[in-house]
């Protein structure tokens, strides 16, 4: 806080020198460290993980390492701890890298690493290294050489363990209940980068999908302007999106960067989410005959993946970089401001899947699922990707306007689109339309005290300004 009012002399008082002793014998960095407690849930150890000889298998293959960017420095991202293994996910962005092998490590509490505990375990898929348990541990790192200690600095664990959902039925009947994830319909979101402003394309994206009925939203990041970010932190705060922002040493990001968000998305989404829409920041999934909750509980217990097919739809312009008007931003809207659409393709499919049930993916499909599972082709009558492609003839593959021809004009249902727009304004309106501070709402004191470093407006001012 701060006082008001007059000045006191204080040059009379005596003025004592302090010094500061440090004892030279005592290890300050471990003084007072506090006892680790060991959680119901993480006081447990496994030997190995789970498809250890099938993932070696993978890896000696290549699986997922056939694009990407060499000699990419070991960067951790997150480590993920399911109820039998560990997955450590990383930045190391190496084709030639799958199969290596790489060395767990684990960590107390105090992030001292546990000794007799470390691991000796391999990079699959690309950025990614799968790791047994051990009880008690709260921090991991990884490393490509067996050294002590190891370069990066060790990570949190995010838990990925989650509790039954009780069926009363099956309670009293004595029938032990599965382990439901908590999100039915998650979205996997293709990386964010490149210098054009996406913060109502990202709102628009969130809110058509939610309408959908997706529920959890998983963010990757490699570039955001800080004016965009304002929507990723308000959809955190609200328990909708959980976003990863990937720190690399390149100077400039790529497409070739996909497969880091690829599997990044992918290990956060598993057991979290039970069934993944892996789609880009400028695509939407439409259903034509039922709502996408209603056709997932459709299909047979065995399907873990449905392909839809896509529709390019002609975006002519970026969108604004700011927030101006409530006006301007109903005449940016993607889905009411473009239609020229090409026909049903299936060259650039996307998939809904489910997680749990798959080993691998690449880009947006899987490439290895468990035994047993099933993928299934959607008819182009129940549904599609909607596609909003710029037509930047720079921009990647950009000359694709010219060969996908003829265009048709289309629209999503009208119905649909009204309820999307109320929402994408209310949320754009809370997040971008600035409100002035009124001079006359601050205490008359402070204003007094502070006349030049209040930023606020008079009130009567701009009234005369609105109605002029």
């Amino acid at each position: 806080g701060f006082l008001v009012g007059l000045k006191k002399d204080t040059s009379h008082l005596d003025v004592i020198p302090t010094l500061i002793h440090y004892d030279p014998h005592l290890d300050y960095e471990n003084l007072s460290l506090p006892l680790c407690h060991i959680e119901h849930w993480n006081n447990k150890t496994t030997t190995s993980f789970p498809f250890y000889d099938l993932y070696k298998y993978f890896a000696e293959r290549k699986v997922t390492g056939s694009e990407g960017l060499s000699d990419g420095q070991l960067r951790l991202l997150t480590a993920f701890l399911y109820e039998e293994y560990i997955v450590i996910t990383h930045t190391a962005q190496n084709p030639q890298g799958v199969g290596k092998v790489a060395y767990c490590h684990y960590y107390d509490c105090n992030r001292n690493e546990l000794p007799g505990t470390r691991f000796e375990s391999f990079v699959f898929p690309m950025t990614a290294v799968h790791c047994p348990r051990r009880a008690g541990v709260k921090y991991v790192s990884l490393s490509f050489e067996n050294s002590d200690p190891p370069k990066e600095e060790p990570i949190p664990l995010l838990n990925r363990i989650f509790e039954c959902k009780i069926n009363l039925k099956k309670f009293f009947s004595n029938t032990v209940s599965h382990l439901d994830p908590p999100h039915e319909i998650g979205v996997c979101v293709g990386q964010i980068y490149a210098e054009e402003k996406k913060w109502l394309e990202i709102i628009e994206y969130v809110e058509h999908h939610k309408l959908m009925g997706a529920t959890m939203f998983y963010f990757t990041i490699l570039e955001m302007d800080e004016y965009s970010k304002r929507t990723i932190e308000d959809y955190q705060r609200l328990g909708e999106i959980e976003a990863t922002f990937v720190n690399t040493e390149y100077e400039k990001i790529n497409w070739l960067f996909h497969m880091i968000q690829v599997h990044e998305c992918f290990f956060r989404s598993k057991f979290h989410s039970k069934w993944v829409i892996g789609i880009d920041i400028d695509e939407r999934l439409v259903m034509t005959q039922m709502p996408l909750m209603s056709y997932l509980k459709l299909q047979s217990p065995d399907i873990c993946e449905i392909n839809f097919g896509s529709r390019r739809v002609q975006k002519l312009y970026d969108d604004p970089e700011k927030y101006i008007s409530t006006n301007q931003t109903r005449s940016s809207l993607s889905f009411y401001k473009y239609n020229q659409t090409t026909t049903h393709r299936w060259g650039a499919f996307k998939s809904i899947f489910k997680p749990a049930k798959v080993h691998a993916i690449h880009f947006h499909w899987t490439v290895q699922q468990h035994e047993g599972c099933r993928i299934k082709t959607a008819k182009r009558q129940e549904g599609y990707i909607r596609h909003y492609r710029t037509t930047d003839s720079s921009s990647l593959a950009g000359s694709w306007v010219s060969i996908f021809k003829p265009y048709t004009t289309t629209q999503m249902d009208p119905e649909f689109s009204k309820q999307l727009e109320e929402r994408v304004i209310k949320r754009v309106e809370y997040l971008y339309k600035l409100h002035p501070v009124f001079c006359e709402t601050i205490d008359q004191k402070i204003r007094k005290h502070f006349p030049h470093d209040l930023h606020c407006v008079n009130s009567t001012l701009v009234n005369t300004f609105e109605n002029k």
